[in-house]
């Protein structure tokens, strides 16, 4: 089944909500700010015109489903709203708006089942205010509990301060749904050297974040001998330099050291402690590991405090059969792609709730930046193909 999108309405929706929290550097909405509301509010309008209701759960996400929507059933798409500082117009809208243009177009074009279709705009999905990535989805298949409520951003407000009080009061929610997709810009230079406009997800990498220290001891840099010296810095160099090394030796993975200190800090002064963080990623939980167990086998000093992880997530075998198949009858290029970021579509993949993503070629392969960009007919190509897509899965059981 072939559904006329209104593409125009794509236009006018995704330069409306990115017409909130735009600044110089890029764009920044952090979640349960005005900029967001704002956002949201341009999404809201749309759906409520064309007889959604629009709800927050407890923990904040926003649905727009049909009046009479089952309990459970529903065949949704979306994304976030919410960005990183000065990040750019496409990560998390992109896949918002797309999912609110199907599914009106569905609405339109009258498809049975059409009362089970929805689209949700997932809460602090880029955890870049109070370190809670993926917080809507997380919460609702149960990963954070009320306790994650209290995490506060540098200014010492809480999200039980800032948005909602009780999050935990929206675990479970996602037993509502039979089946997600997200549409989102690549992440990546994969498509587009392929000359291939779609990327249809095969799965997210296992990815975890540790904390790491090492002590030595503080001393005059001047009149301490080298051969003396316990300088901390000088094995933490040592340490940043074997991730690069291991995850270098192990096919598929990707290390980073992002952030580094060094105390006490002074010019003069051999550092006495040096600490940082670790991300470690890979197409399967087995690699990931690995790395990080070489790392803590070759640096005994060096303490490794995990922090967080996430498995690889695989997604949906039927959804992404049925989006390669609405691609090649609308004559839209689409290959596998596997991806190394985090979304919320991978928590409910893991949660048991069948899921694909689609991500739209990057002429740059530039992503969390202002500079990140999809041409607007491969948006509306994907949109049209989403559409065509969730109409083939209404009309299974």
């Amino acid at each position: 089944m072939t559904i006329a999108c209104d593409h125009d309405l794509f236009r006018r929706l995704f330069a409306a909500v990115n017409a909130h929290g735009r600044g110089e550097a890029g764009w920044t909405r952090p979640p349960w700010t005005d900029a967001l509301r704002a956002a949201e509010a341009e999404v809201i309008g749309v759906a409520e015109a064309a007889g959604l209701v629009c709800a927050h759960d407890p923990a904040g996400n926003l649905w727009m489903t049909d009046p009479a929507a089952p309990a459970d059933g529903l065949v949704a798409a979306g994304s976030h709203l919410d960005t990183v500082p000065a990040g750019g117009a496409f990560d998390g809208a992109q896949g918002v708006v797309s999912a609110l243009v199907a599914v009106l177009a569905l609405r339109a074009a009258g498809v049975p089942g059409a009362e089970r279709l929805a689209v949700i705009s997932f809460a602090d999905e880029e955890g870049s205010r109070f370190d809670t990535p993926c917080f809507g989805s997380r919460t609702l298949v149960g990963t954070f509990g009320d306790e994650v409520a209290d995490s506060r951003d540098a200014d010492g407000i809480s999200i039980r301060e800032a948005g909602p009080p009780r999050p935990v009061d929206a675990a479970g929610l996602h037993q509502r749904l039979a089946a997600y997709y997200e549409i989102h810009v690549e992440q990546g230079l994969a498509l587009e050297p392929a000359d291939v406009s779609l990327g249809i997800a095969t799965r997210l990498s296992a990815r975890g974040r540790w904390e790491w220290s090492v002590s030595g001891e503080a001393n005059h840099a001047g009149t301490t001998p080298m051969a003396g010296r316990r300088d901390a810095l000088v094995c933490a160099a040592a340490f940043v330099l074997a991730v690069q090394a291991e995850a270098e030796a192990h096919p598929g993975a990707v290390g980073t050291v992002g952030r580094i200190g060094v105390e006490p800090g002074g010019t003069n002064v051999v550092p006495s402690r040096a600490f940082g963080t670790l991300d470690c990623r890979a197409l399967d939980n087995a690699t990931r590991d690995a790395v990080v167990e070489a790392l803590r086998a070759g640096f005994p000093d060096v303490a490794v405090e995990h922090r967080s992880t996430d498995d690889a997530a695989v997604f949906d075998e039927g959804l992404r059969a049925g989006l390669f198949a609405a691609a090649t009858a609308r004559g839209v290029s689409a290959m596998d792609l596997a991806s190394y970021a985090g979304h919320d579509a991978g928590t409910l993949a893991l949660a048991g709730v069948p899921s694909v993503m689609v991500f739209t070629r990057s002429p740059n392969g530039i992503s969390h930046n202002p500079a990140e960009h999809s041409d607007e007919a491969v948006c509306l190509d994907a949109v049209d193909v989403l559409a065509d897509a969730m109409a083939e899965r209404l009309a299974r059981p």
